[in-house]
């Protein structure tokens, strides 16, 4: 489906990385997207960030630390 491009233009009221704890998991070789905004975006949210030496696909590569941080984060919501 194509993107809708007004969505990029609606106003946001209630940003949820304002008031919602976050997680960030940045890929210090990542050449996709530049390491300065990456951290830039996460520490605008106060994300607990957790830098792993992999490319853009750290999802696949790093498998085992982003799995760590998603239980962290599940453990940190159930309390």
């Amino acid at each position: 489906m194509p993107i809708n491009l007004s969505v990029f233009s609606a106003p946001v009221k209630n940003a949820a990385g304002r008031d919602k704890p976050s997680w960030a998991v940045i890929a210090t070789e990542d050449r996709a997207f530049d390491q300065a905004m990456l951290q830039h975006m996460a520490k605008r949210i106060g994300a607990k960030i957790t830098e792993v030496p992999a490319s853009h696909a750290r999802y696949a590569t790093r498998a085992g630390t982003v799995a760590d941080v998603i239980v962290a984060a599940a453990q940190h919501a159930l309390g």
